[in-house]
């Protein structure tokens, strides 16, 4: 029997295909492993599990690969622009952070401190000195300081006041999607307001643009990535949004894991649930890529406290995601 809801999220909230938690606990992942644990799971960032876990993040692939060039002193062994797509080291430690990456790892802790000191752009964050700031570029190295714990720094907090002052980023899912992940834990509610309007709106009118999923979504957002953030951040369920949440649903394979790559299909073919349509990429979807799976997980999982797929009741870091991040000033 169903108790009561204790989430903001509640009604709409549909329960996965399957429990794929023990696959995504995998410990060969551990940049996967202590995310899982945290968020999913709910064990305090500071616990034993977590840290073996995270200890052993940055050692791994796709992690070690992006941190390779990554001095000590946060300086990059490349002559690569730092924006350089997607090569550029800031794009690198972007997605580093994305993958999981140790947050205590000291290399980490310097190069975000150098991007925040001498990163160009006047409010935001721009790509080379002179260009305008860019929400997508903006929003995105936003939530991995946000992640690494710099939330306090004033390079962040200017950003953060930045899109408070600047219109038009709501329209674009992408930085709606990023503001609205930087902003989950209370900073700025007038932003997550914003950004949950401008992304609803695309849901309603047009979720084929965010069907077709991967991570880490660096410059593009999908249908995974826009729930699993509305789920940490605890927004309130609309049921305008139940078709695009149902597709997402219906993109599921076996034990409520997604492929990446999997686009639009043809309902009104009969086509079943993950072939892709037409217009589809050349290249074949990964096969249960592993961390796509997670923010699909978390954000197609039912907030009640007993789900059908036999979770258990979530735990309250489920909807207020708590950080395994130093704190900096």
């Amino acid at each position: 029997m169903e108790t009561k809801n204790t989430t903001t999220c509640t009604q709409g909230w549909e329960a996965l295909c399957g429990d794929s938690l023990g696959w995504l606990l995998d410990p060969e992942r551990p940049n996967l492993h202590w995310r899982v644990l945290v968020e999913l799971v709910g064990r305090p960032a500071d616990s034993p599990a977590v840290r073996r876990a995270r200890g052993g993040a940055n050692a791994v692939e796709p992690v070690a690969s992006l941190l390779a060039d990554l001095d000590p002193d946060g300086e990059w062994a490349t002559t690569t622009p730092r924006w350089s797509v997607y090569g550029g080291p800031g794009w690198r430690l972007l997605a580093a952070v994305a993958w999981g990456a140790d947050p205590e790892d000291p290399r980490l802790h310097a190069a975000s401190e150098r991007l925040l000191e001498d990163a160009p752009g006047e409010g935001g964050l721009a790509r080379r000195r002179g260009d305008d700031p860019d929400p997508r570029l903006t929003g995105r190295a936003l939530v991995a300081m946000v992640m690494l714990g710099w939330k306090r720094h004033q390079r962040v907090q200017e950003w953060l006041a930045w899109f408070e002052a600047t219109g038009g980023w709501e329209a674009d899912p992408t930085a709606a999607t990023a503001v609205l992940a930087a902003c989950c834990g209370g900073l700025r509610p007038i932003l997550h307001e914003r950004a949950v309007d401008g992304l609803s709106r695309v849901l309603v009118t047009n979720p084929d643009r965010m069907a077709r999923l991967g991570h880490p979504n660096l410059e593009r957002t999908d249908l995974a990535e826009v729930f699993s953030t509305f789920a940490s951040a605890a927004v309130e369920w609309r049921g305008e949004w139940r078709p695009a949440l149902e597709r997402l649903q219906r993109l599921q394979g076996e034990m409520g894991r997604w492929r990446e790559g999997v686009c639009r299909f043809r309902e009104a073919s009969g086509a079943k649930p993950g072939n892709p349509q037409s217009g589809s990429p050349s290249r074949p979807p990964k096969p249960c890529s592993p961390t796509p799976s997670m923010p699909g997980f978390r954000g197609c999982f039912r907030t009640r406290r007993n789900s059908r797929v036999g979770l258990g009741p979530p735990s309250e870091s489920f909807t207020n995601v708590s950080r395994s991040t130093p704190v900096h000033g």
